[in-house]
């Protein structure tokens, strides 16, 4: 899908945010120009995240920051890796463990800090932990979701924020646990990109123990199809399903044609608007079955 004006103002906001506390107003200058540059020769049909990608290697340029996140990242694994026994007992004494566990995958995905400007309030995270077994699944998607496991012989499964990983990883142990027929790879970003997990993250919290781990071969905050690498490009077509966490993937890869379910959180204006639910909803829903209006698509 490609972006829009409301996307443009969100990202150069951001951007603005994020060079706040260097006081070199000549590079502030240049990077905001640079930013400004990148988005005006974009190529038709890109996503958010393909710009947030360009966005992060003009800051390295500028101010030889490569990996802003890195700090955050491994406080909001840890931060989840300390509760994991907790969510565990909830999920294994719940009615239906892997329901339990797709809607604490899901509400992983509040640990987004490009989509919340805000940032991230993990005091709120803890009590989201807490009700996260309450909140609501479409049941329809549920049922059409387990249905197509069941006949799946491969599975992929692409991730979005480090510390949400870690409750992807008990997702995905039940995942297999129901399906043992099916193989299961699990994609991280290729390099670093907002506070996106990439392969690093998933051996960190031990991911590559319960799957095989690939990396999109990009810095993109999203699935780029046109730009992904070869291995990539491989685990998508081999799919016979498709798990895809965060607004990002859901952004670069609407559209596609493939067989991907849709887990996240409506976070930003936009989502929210289209959605016409209140900020926070979680979501599930099949590529081929969106109802929504997005930039022209359905």
């Amino acid at each position: 899908m490609q972006f829009n004006s409301q996307c443009i103002a969100c990202l150069i906001k951001r951007q603005m945010a994020q060079i706040a506390e260097f006081d070199d107003e000549q590079k502030k200058l240049d990077y905001m120009k640079d930013v400004c540059r990148i988005i005006a020769e974009s190529p038709e049909g890109v996503a958010a995240p393909y710009l947030v990608s360009r966005f992060g290697r003009a800051f390295d340029k500028y101010f030889h920051i490569k990996d802003v996140y890195a700090e955050i990242k491994k406080e909001s694994n840890d931060f989840v890796l300390e509760r994991l026994d907790r969510v565990q007992q909830v999920i294994d004494s719940s009615d239906d463990p892997l329901l339990c566990a797709l809607k604490y995958a899901r509400l992983g995905n509040y640990i987004d800090f490009g989509a919340l400007h805000g940032g991230v309030d993990m005091s709120e995270l803890d009590k989201k932990l807490d009700s996260a077994k309450d909140e609501a699944v479409d049941p329809v998607e549920y049922e059409n979701l387990k249905a197509d496991l069941a006949k799946a012989k491969k599975v992929l499964y692409i991730t979005d924020n480090a510390g949400e990983i870690v409750l992807d990883k008990i997702f995905l142990q039940k995942l297999k646990e129901y399906y043992p027929n099916a193989e299961f790879v699990a994609a991280t970003r290729g390099a670093p990109v907002i506070n996106d997990a990439t392969r690093e993250d998933a051996y960190y919290i031990g991911l590559d123990k319960i799957v095989k781990v690939i990396d999109n071969g990009t810095d993109i905050s999203g699935t780029q199809i046109s730009e992904v690498g070869e291995e990539m490009k491989k685990a998508l077509d081999d799919a016979d399903v498709i798990i895809a966490k965060g607004q990002g993937n859901f952004e670069t890869m609407l559209g596609c044609g493939l067989n991907v379910y849709y887990v996240y959180l409506c976070k930003c204006d936009l989502f929210v608007k289209s959605f016409g639910v209140p900020r926070l909803t979680g979501v599930l829903f099949n590529e081929k079955r969106v109802s929504v209006k997005w930039n022209g698509l359905k």
